[in-house]
């Protein structure tokens, strides 16, 4: 079977790789968050969406997670039941503070194409509860490995995720975006890395285990610059908002 043709843009292609067992990788989309500086449900404000046919605005969790839904299973060499048509990589998204006005806005998504959602009812203790939420669904899934993403990083591209998984399944390591002389998400941490989760409370988030890793040498870094713009406050979303027209 000829394997679909990743765009140009992507630093790594399908060609440049050696063959690759099946893996199973859950994307898990982090947006349970207060989003007390933004004075506001920042993930429901409306952004620029580039559909196959039109410009069209949609809320900013939305347009991650569509953006998230172009990682084909195909494209990525990922485990997939029917190799005759396109499968999608298994997607979950956390949800939490604004869960009431966000769910809403998923279902269309959800009815095209299926994706868990989880509520984290202990959303106001810091992002360490739902990135633990996320690992301890991946280990009972028994998923190889996931895939964390922050539903703000508006800037970033499927390509952009598409590399970050071509690097997993080429080193077999914990993979990680390099931006701001750091490491931070978007970032992938393997099966045996996910009980490192457990020990993490309040706002700490996967950085200071992407550090552990790196130490260690179980962690490849991948230069991603655009993962340095996300949205905190107002004038963020007015600054992105203004680079794109």
């Amino acid at each position: 079977m000829t394997l679909p043709p990743v765009p140009k843009s992507a630093e790594l292609t399908l060609a440049e790789q050696t063959p690759r067992s099946s893996k199973r990788l859950l994307i898990v989309v982090l947006a349970a968050g207060e989003s007390k500086r933004f004075e506001g449900v920042k993930l429901a404000q409306l952004v620029p969406s580039l559909s196959a046919t039109e410009t069209r605005e949609q809320a900013i969790i939305c347009t991650h997670i569509e953006r998230l839904q172009q990682l084909h299973c195909q494209d990525l060499d990922l485990e997939r039941q029917d190799t005759h048509s396109p499968q999608y990589a298994p997607l979950l998204v956390i949800l939490g503070a604004h869960q009431h006005v966000l769910q809403p806005l998923l279902a269309e998504l959800h009815s095209r194409h299926f994706f868990d959602v989880l509520i984290n009812p202990q959303w106001h203790t810091g992002l360490a509860s739902s990135v633990s939420l996320a690992a301890s669904y991946a280990k009972e899934q028994g998923f190889d490995a996931m895939l964390l993403t922050l539903a703000d990083q508006v800037a970033l591209s499927a390509d952009d995720y598409r590399q970050l998984i071509l690097t997993w399944h080429e080193t077999g390591k914990d993979v990680a975006a390099d931006y701001l002389d750091d490491l931070g998400v978007p970032a992938i941490f393997n099966a045996s890395t996910l009980p490192l989760f457990t020990h993490l409370s309040g706002d700490r988030g996967a950085k200071s285990i992407l550090k552990q890793q790196a130490q260690q040498g179980a962690l490849v870094a991948i230069t991603l610059p655009r993962a340095a713009i996300d949205i905190d406050t107002q004038a963020d979303l007015a600054s992105w908002l203004a680079l794109k027209e």
